[in-house]
C-alpha cells in the first residue's frame, strides 16, 4: 500500500485518550489521527504478513491478496472511530475475520447458484471432484500445503479458531474478543476444531513421513 494512498486526517491535536496506553500500537494510531500518514504505513507493514497468513488459511487462490487489501481499506476507513476498548491487533483480527467470513458466505451462495443453473441447463453433465488428490500432495511434499488443504475442508468457524490460536498464537482472551464468544465457548469449540483437524489430517501422516 503506497503512502500516497493514505489519507491523513489533518486534524492536528486529535487525541485518542481512551486507547490503552499499554497497546504497543497506540503511538502509531495517534500519529495517523494527527495527520501523519506514516503512522498507518507502519501499522500496515507490521501487520500485513500476519493478516495475509490468516486470510490465506481462510480462503484460497488470489482472493487472499485481494481480501488482505480489503481488510486494510476497512481499517483505514474505520480507524478514526477506533476508541481502544481492545488492543489494535485484536480489533484488526476482528475486521479480518468479518471480511473472510463475508467472502466465504458470498462464494458459497455464488457457487450454489452457479451449480444449480448448470445442472438445470445440462442435466446430464458430470460434476468432477475438485478436492486435491493424493498425487498433488505427493508432488509437493510441502507440509504447509497439506495443512492448508486440511483446513480448507473444515467449517469456517473451526478453521478460524484453529488459525487464530495455533497459527497466529492469539490468547483465549483475544480470541474471545475477536469472535465475540465467551471464554468457555472458545475453549470448547477450539477443542472440537482441533479434534476435527487431527482426524482430517490422519490420511496425510504417512505422506509426510515418506516426503521427509
Amino acid at each position: 500500500m503506497d503512502e500516497a494512498e493514505l489519507p491523513a486526517s489533518g486534524r492536528a491535536g486529535v487525541a485518542i485518550a481512551s486507547v490503552n496506553k499499554s497497546d504497543p500500537d497506540a503511538e502509531l494510531i495517534q500519529r495517523y489521527l494527527e495527520g501523519d500518514a506514516r503512522g498507518f504505513e507502519l501499522l500496515f507493514h507490521k501487520y500485513e504478513g500476519p493478516v495475509f497468513n490468516l486470510v490465506r488459511r481462510m480462503v484460497s487462490g488470489e482472493d487472499a491478496y485481494d481480501l488482505t487489501q480489503d481488510v486494510f481499506c476497512n481499517v483505514l476507513r474505520s480507524l478514526p472511530a477506533f476508541r481502544g476498548y481492545s488492543k489494535f491487533s485484536t480489533w484488526l483480527y476482528s475486521i479480518t475475520r468479518n471480511v473472510c467470513l463475508n467472502n466465504i458466505r458470498h462464494n458459497v451462495c455464488v457457487r450454489e447458484e452457479s451449480l444449480d443453473q448448470m445442472i438445470e441447463n445440462h442435466p446430464n453433465i458430470q460434476i468432477a471432484d475438485r478436492s486435491p488428490g493424493v498425487e498433488t500432495v505427493l508432488e509437493t511434499h510441502e507440509l504447509q500445503r497439506i495443512v492448508n488443504t486440511v483446513l480448507s475442508t473444515m467449517p469456517p468457524d473451526h478453521r478460524m479458531l484453529v488459525t487464530l490460536r495455533d497459527f497466529e498464537q492469539l490468547s483465549y482472551e483475544e480470541i474471545a474478543e475477536v469472535t465475540g464468544m465467551s471464554m468457555g465457548n472458545v475453549k470448547s469449540k477450539l477443542h472440537r476444531a482441533r479434534m476435527s483437524f487431527k482426524n482430517r489430517f490422519k490420511p496425510y501422516l504417512h505422506l509426510i513421513k515418506e516426503g521427509e
